[in-house]
């Protein structure tokens, strides 16, 4: 199974987003924060990954570089 890991920190993105993946059937990963979501992509090696540029913590620009 394909695994996408998505981080997102709205709620109701991430359920609609993830139960659409879920469906097609890709496994989704979630990260609320951009330190949450690097050390989830170093752990889980997701083959894409979904981020939201406005985050907590580390924001997603600087967790993509």
């Amino acid at each position: 199974m394909v695994r996408i890991l998505y981080v997102e920190d709205n709620d109701d993105n991430i359920y609609m987003l993830s139960a659409r993946l879920t469906r097609k059937g890709y496994e989704v990963i979630v990260a609320t924060d951009g330190e949450q979501g690097l050390i989830r992509a170093r752990s889980e090696a997701p083959a894409l990954i979904l981020m939201d540029l406005s985050l907590p913590v580390i924001d997603g620009w600087e967790a993509t570089r």
